[in-house]
Parts: structure tokens; C-alpha cells; sequence
């Protein structure tokens, strides 16, 4: 599959806060600087997004729903989203053109595909040996021999039997997109991880010596932990009732010498990768 790569052998994950869109009053806004974390990510090939609350705003029912369904394929998100206030504005998100999004025509075998498991066929006449029928971008839905869960979506590989195609649950070879998750508090999302990396723009400027003192330090999966508009990571965490000397962390800052007075979160996030993606 073109664009494919090797997996990382650690996992990479990045936070935002929940008041990542606290000043964009404008809902089509808030949904482009969602899309604009969602394009990062994929771009870096991150495997998690995750969104921590912060007291100060909480806008993670919105940025939650954007995110997955910005890494949803477009044939699949009919089957796995209701109309919602949420995603009013969906529409304004950028393309993530991941490896799972590229839907082949027609159904060859060998072919590795996303899909959603439906009740029955729906199309065609339902074939008499199949237990589920996938989804999976083609003009009906494919029989699966295996007993699947109803509207769940899973990765699957073409087959062809008797002349005609089935599909079989299969994992992703390559970089499959991210996952979202949500974190009641930042505190608890930091004691969770193996290597945390927190953004400031008090923290130590980066440098070569820096980034393969990362390298050499990793030991498991990395998060990057961005703060909010407002406010940096320690003064969140400060609202808990915590401080950042207490987490074992190494905070840097990856736009020293700015030219602007302000470097927003999204933009934090495509150079914070891209630093990352060198150590690699």
C-alpha cells in the first residue's frame, strides 16, 4: 500500500486540554483548529490523542467527537455518527488521507480495509453461510464467515472463496491512525505514562544534545503534553493541587527565540513532532 511504513516500536501520543479552543467563539473556527491537530497527528503518525480537562474550559465533548471523526473514513462515518451539535461544522476538516482511508476499486484479494460490521446485507440476498457483513467502501457489504459485533468498526483482509469475496478480521500493517482518549485530570494522565515530555516556553531550549538525550531516556511509550492559550502546563496542574516537580519529566521548549509574541497549541504540536520525528 503506498505510504506505508514501518511501526514505531514504542507508542507516541501527544495531550491537549479541554480549553484548547476557549478562545475561538466561532464553532466552524473551533472545528479547523481541531482538524489542524488531527492533521499533525497523522502527519507524525501519532498513535494516541488524548485530551486532558482543564477547570479553567471544557470543550472535550466537541474536540473529542471532531478528532474521531476526522480519523473516521468518509465511507464509514454514515454508519458510526449521529447528526450532533458537535459536528455541525465537520465539514471544515482538513483531509487526513491516512493508509486506512484509501479505499481500492474494485475488491481484489489481499486487500486490507476498514469496515463496519452490519446486521445483514442489506443489498443483496444474504448469503446463507455468512455470520456478519461488513462494510468496507465497496458497492455492497462483504459476507465474514466469523461472528462479529454488530456496528463495530474493524480492520479486514479481502479473501476470495468459491468466486466470490469474503472478508476476515485482520491487523493493520502499517500506521493505522490514532486513537482519542479523555482524562478527567492532567495529574492522572502524567502517572499513567512512561516518558512525558511537557512544551513550555520556560522550558530548556532544544538542541541536538537535547533531542539524543530524548533518545537515549526513552524507555516505553512517549506523550507530548501541550498547555492551553492561557496557560502553560504548570499552572493546570497547580489547579489540581500538584506540582511539576513532582512528575519525573523533562520540559522543553521547541520554538526558542520565537519571532511572535504567541506560538498557539497547533502550531506547538506540528513543531514539537517534528523535532520527535528527528530523534527517530
Amino acid at each position: 500500500m503506498r505510504g506505508m511504513v514501518d511501526n514505531r516500536s514504542y507508542r507516541l501520543k501527544i495531550a491537549i486540554p479541554s480549553s484548547f479552543t476557549v478562545e475561538s467563539a466561532d464553532p466552524k473556527l473551533r472545528a479547523y483548529k481541531v482538524g489542524q491537530v488531527a492533521r499533525a497527528a497523522s502527519i507524525f503518525r501519532v498513535d494516541e490523542v488524548a485530551v486532558y480537562r482543564d477547570p479553567e474550559h471544557d470543550g472535550s465533548r466537541e474536540m473529542l467527537a471532531l478528532l474521531r471523526y476526522a480519523e473516521t473514513p468518509q465511507y464509514l462515518r454514515k454508519h458510526l455518527f449521529k447528526p450532533s451539535q458537535e459536528l455541525r461544522y465537520a465539514g471544515v476538516l482538513p483531509p487526513l488521507r491516512l493508509p486506512t482511508h484509501r479505499v481500492h476499486a474494485p475488491l481484489a484479494e489481499g486487500q486490507i480495509r476498514e469496515g463496519v460490521v452490519l446486521r445483514r446485507n442489506g443489498m443483496t440476498e444474504d448469503g446463507s453461510d455468512a455470520a456478519a457483513w461488513v462494510d468496507v467502501g465497496a458497492t455492497s457489504p462483504v459476507p465474514a464467515a466469523e461472528m462479529l459485533h454488530t456496528g463495530k468498526r474493524i480492520t479486514v483482509r479481502i479473501y476470495s472463496r468459491d468466486g466470490k469475496f469474503w472478508c476476515t478480521p485482520e491487523k493493520f500493517p502499517g500506521y493505522p491512525g490514532y486513537a482519542t482518549r479523555y482524562y478527567p485530570t492532567l495529574s492522572g494522565l502524567i502517572d499513567r505514562q512512561s516518558q512525558v515530555i511537557i512544551t513550555s516556553v520556560e522550558g530548556e531550549r532544544i538542541s541536538c544534545d537535547l533531542l539524543q538525550r530524548l533518545r537515549k531516556q526513552r524507555s516505553g511509550d512517549m506523550m507530548v503534553i501541550f498547555g492551553s492559550p492561557h496557560r502553560g502546563v504548570g499552572p493546570i496542574l497547580g489547579d489540581e493541587g500538584h506540582a511539576l516537580s513532582e512528575f519525573p519529566c523533562t520540559i522543553i521548549n521547541v520554538v526558542p527565540d520565537q519571532g511572535s509574541a504567541t506560538v498557539r497549541t497547533e502550531e506547538a504540536v506540528f513543531a514539537a513532532l517534528a523535532l520527535i520525528n528527528i530523534i527517530e
